[in-house]
């Protein structure tokens, strides 16, 4: 599951049951901001990192645990086993460097579209007769090692 610091809006992967059934105490990596995450519903998918609301008497009235609050702020805060997840930015250089491939590339074909220089036949050839003289020194190291052998 995804939760979120509320002071640097960093991200991180936590597992369910490390929240425990009633959640706990965690601190972001990045600022050191300290809050009280609450396991989430399975509808939520992100945290809003509230803090831990006051608990409530049958009556309908506010318990006042202090001591019990300020023993839960002095444990030790143990970062949860997670795995910070950070937005990636776009790059501009990159962004530059593919308009300027698509714009080359553009002006490449342009130009050999209006010169009447059919480069696809020639580099064909070019192929061709390299693959050609490729067989030509195969069939000559063949029959060397032939005459060697034999």
């Amino acid at each position: 599951m995804f939760i979120q610091c509320s002071d640097c809006d960093y991200k991180y992967i936590v597992n369910s049951a490390d929240l425990k059934p009633d959640g706990r105490m965690v601190e972001c990596a990045n600022c050191n901001h300290r809050w009280y995450q609450e396991p989430l519903q399975a509808e939520e998918h992100l945290s809003s990192s509230v803090p831990h609301a006051p608990k409530e008497d049958h009556d309908g009235k506010v318990k006042n645990n202090t001591d019990e609050d300020k023993a839960n702020l002095t444990k030790e805060i143990k970062n949860l086993p997670s795995t910070e997840v950070r937005e990636k930015k776009v790059s501009v250089l990159n962004t530059f460097l593919v308009i300027f491939m698509l714009i080359f590339l553009f002006f490449l074909f342009w130009a050999i579209r209006s010169y009447g220089t059919n480069i696809f036949v020639l580099l064909t050839f070019y192929i061709n007769e390299f693959f050609f003289n490729l067989r030509l020194i195969i069939d000559d190291l063949a029959k060397i090692i032939y005459q060697i052998l034999n």
